[in-house]
């Protein structure tokens, strides 16, 4: 464990699993308690029952979305923190998505594939600024 590195609770959310399995160990490394949820579903039942630090969630999965998941977060906890993972298109500008998340109270925007240091860094500057 690093010296500035903050022990966190954190809520991942990727319907891919190697995704999924490579963010978890991201954070795990860094720290971090982690939880995992491959789908919605779960991750809005996580929601239900624990309280994170943060929550970092792929936008784009089957049945139920990122979107979903970040509105019953904000439902529960006003204050949580979101990171959002997103491939999306390169060709839409990101300072535009970022604009549309923050409005649902995203933090943060990590593009994909997942850089680990990018990601460690961007969790870390989240938490920190609480």
């Amino acid at each position: 464990m690093r010296g500035q590195t903050l022990m966190a609770d954190i809520l991942v959310v990727d319907d891919d699993p190697v995704s999924l399995s490579i963010i978890s160990k991201i954070l795990e490394k860094e720290g971090n308690n982690v939880t995992g949820c491959g789908d919605a579903r779960a991750a809005i039942e996580s929601l239900t029952f624990h309280e994170f630090d943060l929550l970092v969630t792929d936008l784009i999965m089957p049945e139920h979305d990122g979107f979903e998941v970040i509105q019953v977060a904000k439902n529960l906890r006003p204050d949580l923190r979101i990171i959002v993972l997103s491939g999306i298109d390169e060709r839409v500008p990101p300072e535009l998505t970022m604009q549309a998340l923050t409005k649902l109270g995203v933090a943060r925007m990590v593009r994909k594939p997942i850089k680990p240091a990018v990601l460690a860094s961007e969790v870390l500057a989240v938490l920190i600024a609480g």
